[in-house]
């Protein structure tokens, strides 16, 4: 039985931590004066209405202050430096856990109301709330007098000792004990250090806290300092980040991770990322997918990995699963590789073993994979140009970009000629004995190409015709992202073969695959398979990922958040004069860069990926930072809410850039 019916949080310092980059644009401001702005000036301060830092200025400089203009410049580059920020890790497990208990909860901050709703929107936690009380700039009513907490409590008519409160400051814990709430000490970076002992219980960060103590009246407990310690950042085993840095390869990016929830990744300092990317694209139901979750930690008590020579419970199903969903003539699942790009080349030889051929026609942009013989078969020199030896009798052939038509045609009018062309390659650039044509259905590195209606139609008729095996890479396109199960029942063309990888794994594990035509079986395995295929704990992982996109809803929520993206990103394209073109289909979605005169512009697409971050952002960008297209594809799970978080961080870094 629980003994709370409301929780009441405060929001700046709490939900959200935007004290230190406040502080950075006024001491910016002092700094510009010749004077620095103490820190224990601005943390007497928090959490107080009014505040006169002005005064200290004129002070430290003997002359008067144009404060509206400062204030003007403290405003201004406040919106700069708040743009990316997100809410503190954790509050949105806390807030789901109330949610579940059925128990209300509400703001009560000092801020005013429109802060609040801008902010809270930004963070992702704009719904929900049974009241939200604000000073909007009242001295009289605002914290530390308790008449905020007052008038939430008369909202949901309850009595002060069925609430606990959730504060970062002294002001704060001292209104809320004057109502005679419980309240919950959780300070941030510029708060830790004051005095919080009045506050009944408090916790370094919301990912500590103990929401069945606090709700089901036992006493409330402290974090023991073993858990403080499991929290904190750490460096890796064997040394600080410097020294690893050192054995790297090749040098990562210098985002630390801390963990991930849903479609955002949170850093060790704290900073929420929305990802853009889900990964490579390969967390369809995001970060920690709870269901995920628990089937791989059950599973992983029994068994992770075993030869893929034997049967095992999850693959049967798996097996099954997939030959179900997939398109009716796919009827034979091959399991046995590891990678995207292991699953290509595999397809590749089973094309080559049962047509008696050797040639391998693909598009220009293609990406296909990064082993040898798949980086030959890719459409873009740079990834060829460091080998001596590629896939022989690879022939690349133009992509069916509108945009940039290889024929210069209209739609309209072209009769499909990027695909009667091929015709021509194949009898005068192949040697004549063609195997196979892979290709994405919609590129995926290559710039997020859509084909134009009738195209994949008229590239099956001629492969039939011809005698040549067609196959989809699905890896990026497969398993939802384009609102369907696969890209082929989008396109309502059925290819002769299939491979598949990244999102079936769900939240991370890695899987691939390929389907076939019955008549394409009898491949011997060893020519085809790998030593971690069929892996049982990915197997799992997918089977459960597979249940969840076939859900009633699923995939009709993607279709329908999708196309609002869509909406909203061309409306933003009529905004800014470096985008050329918005274009996709579900959450597989392309942003097309280009400069002044219209021409493809990498340097500017690399630039908004990398600034990207400044706002919260994860973006990734076509043709390993060649190419001119920024790539849209968070996790399926994205709901209405979080897109338009989105599309609004992704405004405010265009118009930053325009």
């Amino acid at each position: 039985m629980k003994d709370v019916d409301a929780i009441l949080f405060d929001f700046d310092g709490t939900l959200w931590d935007p004290e230190a980059e406040i502080f950075r644009a006024h001491a910016e401001v002092f700094r510009e004066f010749g004077h620095q702005l103490p820190a224990e000036v601005w943390s007497s301060l928090v959490g107080t209405i009014g505040s006169d830092l002005w005064t200290q200025l004129e002070r430290a400089t003997g002359c008067t202050a144009d404060r509206r203009e400062l204030q003007r410049r403290v405003r201004h580059r406040q919106r700069e430096l708040l743009g990316g920020l997100c809410g503190r890790p954790g509050v949105h497990r806390v807030l789901g856990a109330v949610d579940a208990l059925g128990i209300s909860r509400g703001i009560v901050s000092n801020s005013t109301r429109e802060w609040v709703a801008r902010y809270a929107r930004q963070c992702g936690l704009a719904d929900g709330w049974s009241t939200v009380q604000c000073a909007d700039g009242d001295r009289a009513s605002a914290k530390p007098e308790p008449n905020l907490y007052v008038a939430a409590l008369a909202s949901l008519g309850i009595p002060a000792e069925r609430a606990v409160a959730f504060e970062d400051s002294p002001s704060g814990v001292r209104a809320a004990k004057r109502a005679g709430i419980r309240c919950v000490a959780v300070p941030n970076a510029m708060t830790a250090e004051l005095d919080l002992q009045e506050a009944d219980l408090r916790f370094e960060s919301f990912e500590q806290v103990d929401l069945p103590g606090i709700v089901g009246g036992r006493p409330m407990r402290q974090a023991s300092s073993a858990a403080r310690t499991a929290a904190a950042p750490h460096s890796p085993p064997g040394g600080d980040a410097a020294a690893a840095l050192q054995h790297y390869y090749y040098r990562p990016d210098d985002l630390r991770v801390a963990g991930g929830e849903g479609v955002y990744l949170y850093g060790e300092d704290g900073r929420r990322y929305l990802d853009c990317s889900s990964g490579t694209f390969n967390l369809s139901l995001g970060y920690a997918h709870p269901e995920i979750v628990d089937v791989v930690r059950e599973q992983a008590g029994r068994l992770i990995h075993v030869t893929s020579k034997f049967q095992t419970e999850p693959l049967n199903a798996l097996v099954a699963k997939l030959a179900e969903v997939s398109p009716a003539n796919l009827t034979r699942v091959h399991l046995k590789s590891a990678s995207g790009s292991d699953a290509n080349e595999s397809a590749v030889k089973i094309a080559q073993v049962h047509t008696g051929k050797s040639d391998v026609v693909t598009l220009f942009r293609g990406h296909l994979g990064q082993t040898l013989g798949m980086i030959g078969a890719s459409g873009a020199a740079f990834r060829r140009t460091p080998f001596p030896s590629h896939l022989p009798g690879v022939v690349h052939v133009p992509d069916p970009h509108c945009l940039r038509c290889f024929y210069r045609q209209e739609r309209a009018t072209c009769g499909l000629l990027c695909v009667e062309r091929i015709n021509d390659f194949i009898d005068y650039a192949s040697t004549g004995r063609v195997a196979c044509v892979v290709l994405e259905p919609i590129s995926g590195n290559g710039g997020n190409v859509v084909p134009p209606d009738g195209y994949l139609r008229a590239l099956k008729d001629l492969c039939e015709e011809r005698g040549i095996v067609l196959v989809f890479d699905e890896i990026q396109t497969g398993f939802g992202r384009t609102g369907r199960m696969f890209a082929a029942d989008h396109f309502g063309v059925a290819p002769h073969m299939m491979t598949f990888g990244k999102g079936l794994g769900g939240a991370g594990m890695p899987i691939a695959g390929i389907l076939t035509e019955e008549r394409l079986t009898g491949v011997e395995g060893h020519h085809i398979n790998s030593t971690f295929g069929g892996n049982v704990l990915a197997a799992a992982a997918a089977l459960k990922t597979v249940e969840i996109i076939g859900r009633p809803g699923f995939l009709e929520n993607v279709r329908e958040v999708g196309g609002h993206v869509l909406a909203r990103l061309r409306d933003l394209a009529g905004k800014v004069p470096f985008v050329r073109e918005v274009r996709g289909v579900g959450l597989m979605i392309g942003i097309d860069v280009v400069d002044r005169d219209g021409r493809p512009d990498a340097r500017l697409t690399n630039h908004l990926a990398e600034r990207g971050m400044d706002h919260g952002l994860l973006l990734r960008t076509s043709l390993y930072g060649h190419g001119n297209v920024l790539k849209v594809r968070p996790a399926l799970i994205m709901t209405r809410q979080e897109a338009d978080e989105m599309c609004d961080l992704l405004e405010r870094l265009f118009l930053s850039v325009s």
